[in-house]
C-alpha cells in the first residue's frame, strides 16, 4: 500500500501533523508554519507538516493566516527542501522585515488546487475520521493521525482509551475506501496486543 505524503492532516497540531481545516473554511488543509524570515529578500522558513516540497510549487499558491486573521492568498515563486522544512518565496512579499511579520501564521493549501492522487495513494485528511475494520468485519477504531515513521506511514487508531498504531504496508492494510470512509486491516501478530 503506497500513500501519497501530499498534504497530510490529523488533529494534532503540536505533533506535527496538519489540520484538516482551518477554523474559517473547510476547504483548506494547513501544510506549515512559518518559523520566519530567510535572508534579506523576504524568502520565508517554513516548518512543514509535508515533506513533499514539490507539491507547493505544484499547486502555486498558498493561504496565510496570522492568529485571529483572515488568510491572504500568495503566489508562489519558488519552494525548496530547506533542512526538514520548506523554503517559500512568494509574490508581494520582498523584504525580511516582511518576511518576519509572518512568523508564527500557518499556511494552507486550498482543497481544490490539490492534485488528484494517483492509484492506491490517498490524502492523509481523506482518511482521518474513516473507520478501522478487521476483513471479519469487527471494528478497531477511527483514524485519528497520520504519522510518516520514513519508511512508510502510521495510522493512528483510536476506540475509546485504547490506541492501535497501524502500519501502512500491504502486509496489513487491505483496502482504503475513502468515499465509504473505510479501512479494512489484517491483524498481523502483534498488531492489536
Amino acid at each position: 500500500m503506497r500513500t501519497s505524503r501530499r498534504a497530510r492532516a490529523s488533529r494534532d497540531s503540536q505533533a506535527g501533523a496538519a489540520h484538516v481545516a482551518s477554523p474559517r473554511s473547510g476547504d483548506l488543509i494547513r501544510v506549515g508554519i512559518v518559523t520566519g524570515a530567510h535572508g534579506l529578500r523576504g524568502a520565508l522558513r517554513m516548518r512543514s507538516d509535508n515533506p513533499d516540497a514539490g507539491l507547493l510549487e505544484e499547486i502555486g499558491r498558498v493561504l496565510i493566516a496570522s492568529p485571529g486573521e483572515n488568510p491572504n492568498d500568495y503566489k508562489i515563486l519558488s519552494a525548496a527542501a530547506l533542512g526538514r522544512g520548506v523554503r517559500l518565496e512568494l509574490e508581494g512579499v520582498t523584504d525580511a522585515n516582511q518576511a518576519e511579520s509572518l512568523r508564527g501564521a500557518e499556511v494552507f493549501v486550498a482543497k481544490d488546487d490539490l492534485p488528484p492522487a494517483k492509484a492506491n495513494e490517498f490524502y492523509h485528511y481523506q482518511v482521518i475520521g474513516c473507520s478501522v475494520v478487521l476483513a471479519d468485519g469487527q471494528r478497531i477504531g477511527t483514524i485519528e493521525e497520520v504519522f510518516s515513521t520514513g519508511a512508510n506511514d502510521v495510522f493512528v487508531v483510536r476506540d475509546g482509551s485504547r490506541e492501535v498504531l497501524v502500519p501502512v504496508i500491504a502486509d496489513v492494510v487491505k483496502s482504503i475506501d475513502v468515499d465509504a470512509r473505510r479501512v479494512t486491516i489484517d491483524a498481523v501478530p502483534g498488531l492489536l496486543d
